[in-house]
């Protein structure tokens, strides 16, 4: 069971925050805290439908299949996202693998507890469509995918790449000051759609310039502002 300060976290978050209170006290009092150690798998691709999580404190690895079926970094889970409600109003098998990357700390919200929740007669909240929101909410991180790869500057689109990937959404600011990611230069390339020989020198200037701080397999952005005001000023002049 979270603590005062998790359950305040949690409340916080851009999903619950939206919901009636009645909901955040049903989805907090059904949950409980897990812990995963760095390379710990949370679920994988074709797992049963199971828990909706919320991150609470690290971070985590969010691989999607390739069409020869071999998982491939799409996103990173960072405190406050929250994810597992598709596979829990289809009752579908996942479609995503999520792996601790760093000592991650996950809010669960098991199935049965939340069939209590939908077949609770006596609620006023709806939950529902407070689930549904939440798939709408994570569809819309791949909405902003999407857009991150139509810049056609490929030095702004690899920096609208690494600001998703530490949790910018263009319309709330960061939760973390001096956001970490455990990502390779091959996998930046990737995301960007970019060779790993373009994104080599774009990192280099930025570490240069200390905005971003690079160790082996680990990237930390020191000026995350940087970064936000030049796809800002990019995407005011090419509308």
């Amino acid at each position: 069971m979270p603590n005062g300060s998790e359950k305040d976290f949690l409340r916080a978050t851009d999903w619950l925050s939206k919901a009636p209170t009645s909901f955040q006290d049903s989805v907090l009092a059904r949950g409980y805290l897990s812990l995963f150690p760095p390379g710990r798998m949370v679920c994988d691709i074709g797992d049963p439908p199971g828990a909706v999580m919320g991150a609470v404190s690290g971070y985590a690895s969010v691989s999607t299949a390739t069409p020869d079926g071999l998982p491939r970094l799409g996103h990173i889970l960072r405190p406050g996202d929250w994810f597992g409600a598709a596979a829990v109003l289809t009752r579908e098998p996942r479609n995503v693998r999520v792996t601790a990357q760093v000592p991650l700390q996950m809010f669960v919200l098991p199935l049965r507890e939340i069939d209590i929740i939908l077949n609770d007669v006596s609620s006023i909240h709806d939950a529902w469509r407070q689930f549904a929101r939440l798939v709408v909410y994570n569809q819309n991180v791949a909405v902003a995918a999407a857009r991150d790869l139509m810049i056609r500057d490929a030095k702004v689109r690899c920096f609208a790449v690494l600001l998703r990937l530490c949790g910018y959404k263009r319309d709330t600011p960061l939760m973390e000051s001096k956001p970490e990611l455990e990502l390779t230069q091959e996998e930046l390339a990737h995301l960007a759609n970019m060779s790993r020989n373009a994104v080599g020198p774009i990192l280099r200037e930025l570490e240069r310039a200390d905005i971003i701080e690079i160790a082996y397999k680990r990237l930390t952005v020191l000026r995350p502002q940087f970064l936000i005001d030049c796809v800002i000023l990019y995407e005011r002049d090419h509308p």
